[in-house]
């Protein structure tokens, strides 16, 4: 997991020389229209893509898309405009738009009538957040728990959850709400209402959700990094009720899943992301897994993936999928960027591109590994001395049903250790 947390992390925006900087402008004074570049998008013709007046080449950067190769395809021989109004975390800060100004060859035909867009805000019915959540973007929303206000429970209060969106929160109505169960070794096709999931048993779990990029921020201070800056606060534990996954697969027919061909459980979201667990997590007695409908005793937020979610303790955050419409049962692990991409993809440290790895040889992140974390005193906080006691509080978590053994905490670089009281 660190390894793959690394990986994805440091993969940052390129250093950009004066000699490319001047570069560039020399091609910006090449003209194209649109209908030279919606001539270019496949990989033979050359990926090019444009941006306000701007025409960029991206074929050697596709491959490299932390959102995926699939995502950023949609855009080609197209103008990337209307996807960063909706994933504006391009517009929140300069690291993509210097990858995508490096990659400039021209400049727009001024004589072609400008593209009409659509500037409404696709945001503007968002949740009304928590004042105190440390917010990273708010169009998408990315927000962290205060952890300073979270540890004062063991389950973090709702409206202190943290918060990770790549699109609007949707709006789901409960009423109209359909799941549907599918795949191998079902015996057919089912369908249930939110009603009719309330109708089985009832179960509970209390389960930590952490993001995989959980610290990010601590890997700007070795290298400026790509993905959201997140501190110690993207993690966060809640009381979930719903069904067990492990049931609603018994009464759709797969009642022993060691006696057939299925490997993987995929959950699909209403916009068609979708990531997979092994199937012996999904069935496992002890595995927990949720299909849940209320949160800390409510019904679930729209945030946090009303009005059914998967609830996958031990594992990255990403195979908790929010706003669930389907589960299916398969031989193989779920498609697509969630799953399959790079981004969560186990790989060396050391890794800084992907020229020349096979990013489908390598495993896909599930059960997370231990993590920590100093709360109080903050850091970068001044404590005035002489001081004879320190209070120290934090935090301490391990993925996969791993307790914690044991905490120690040292104030002299490692010198000596002092054990913490675990609670």
């Amino acid at each position: 997991f660190g390894a793959s947390l690394a990986f994805t992390s440091l993969l940052g925006a390129p250093d950009i020389s004066h000699s490319e900087i001047e570069s560039v402008k020399a091609k910006a004074s090449q003209f194209y229209t649109r209908a030279q570049v919606a001539e270019h998008n496949t990989p033979a013709t050359g990926i090019w893509v444009t941006y306000k007046d701007g025409v960029y080449d991206i074929t050697d950067f596709v491959a490299n898309h932390p959102g995926g190769a699939d995502k950023i395809m949609m855009a080609a021989g197209k103008a990337i405009d209307p996807f960063w109004q909706l994933y504006q975390q391009h517009l929140n800060k300069s690291g993509p738009q210097e990858i995508l100004h490096s990659m400039r060859i021209g400049t727009l035909d001024p004589n072609e009538p400008p593209l009409e867009l659509d500037t409404s805000d696709p945001y503007a019915k968002d949740p009304v957040r928590h004042p105190a959540l440390l917010v990273h973007s708010s169009k998408p929303c990315n927000a962290e728990a205060p952890l300073n206000l979270a540890l004062d429970s063991w389950v973090t209060p709702s409206e202190l959850w943290f918060v990770r969106h790549h699109h609007p929160a949707p709006e789901i109505d409960p009423a109209t709400f359909k799941l549907t169960v599918r795949g191998e070794g079902i015996d057919s096709e089912r369908t249930f209402t939110l009603a009719e999931l309330k109708k089985l048993p009832k179960r509970t779990v209390v389960s930590t959700i952490q993001c995989g990029g959980n610290r990010r921020s601590g890997l700007d201070e070795v290298k400026k990094t790509s993905g959201t800056a997140w501190g110690c606060g993207a993690i966060s534990t809640a009381e979930w009720g719903g069904v067990y996954l492990r049931e609603v697969l018994e009464l759709c027919g797969l009642r022993e899943a060691h006696s057939t061909d299925v490997e993987h459980v995929h959950f699909v979201a209403h916009d068609g992301m979708q990531a997979s667990i092994p199937v012996k997590k999904a069935v496992d007695p002890y595995g927990d897994v949720l299909l849940a409908y209320e949160m800390n005793g409510k019904e679930i937020d729209r945030d946090h993936g009303a009005p059914v979610r998967a609830i996958v303790p031990g594992h990255v955050g990403v195979r908790n999928v929010k706003y669930v419409t389907e589960v299916v049962t398969s031989k193989e692990e779920a498609t697509g960027m969630w799953q399959r991409g790079m981004a969560y993809k186990i790989f060396s440290p050391t890794v800084r591109s992907l020229d020349g790895v096979d990013v489908a040889s390598k495993v896909s992140m599930q059960e997370q590994n231990v993590q920590s974390a100093v709360v109080e005193p903050r850091q970068g906080a001044v404590l005035e001395g002489p001081l004879t006691e320190l209070y120290c509080r934090g935090y301490a978590w391990s993925g996969g049903g791993r307790g914690i053994a044991t905490v120690d905490v040292s104030v002299d670089g490692g010198t000596t250790w002092h054990p913490a009281a675990l609670k």
